[in-house]
């Protein structure tokens, strides 16, 4: 691989990294904002919000590396995904799309960095 290849994976690793932690953040703020705070199932979001943002952060933090925590944040966004019908808020037309939207972005966005990581190149691919 080349060291622009590599160059472009590790962006693009940090591009998913940046987008699940804006997206976990949103998920944390989102009771807040469509007013289910005191919703017996507002802790859900602040939960699974927070593990979002901080499994995306230790990625930025080694864009070359850790990608598990790649593949925990699609299972998450899965998870986010049912989880309108899981804790019954689907007449909730907001916190229902909402939940919806970050699900597929998380999901989407945790199996892009898991694969954006620089591959190593075969030992003899190199040679002339």
């Amino acid at each position: 691989m080349t060291p622009n290849q590599t160059t472009q994976h590790a962006s693009s690793a940090a591009i998913t990294g940046t987008i699940n932690l804006l997206a976990g953040i949103w998920l944390f703020v989102s009771p807040w904002v469509y007013g289910a705070y005191t919703n017996q199932d507002a802790w859900n979001s602040w939960i699974i919000g927070a593990v979002i943002a901080i499994f995306a952060a230790i990625r930025l933090t080694n864009p070359g590396g850790l990608r598990i925590f790649s593949w925990i944040n699609m299972a998450l966004g899965v998870y986010v995904f049912f989880s309108p019908w899981i804790y019954g808020y689907v007449g909730n037309t907001g916190r229902f799309v909402n939940s919806l939207c970050v699900g597929v972005l998380v999901f989407v966005m945790g199996i892009s960095g898991f694969f954006a990581v620089a591959r190593p190149s075969a030992p003899y691919a190199n040679r002339t």
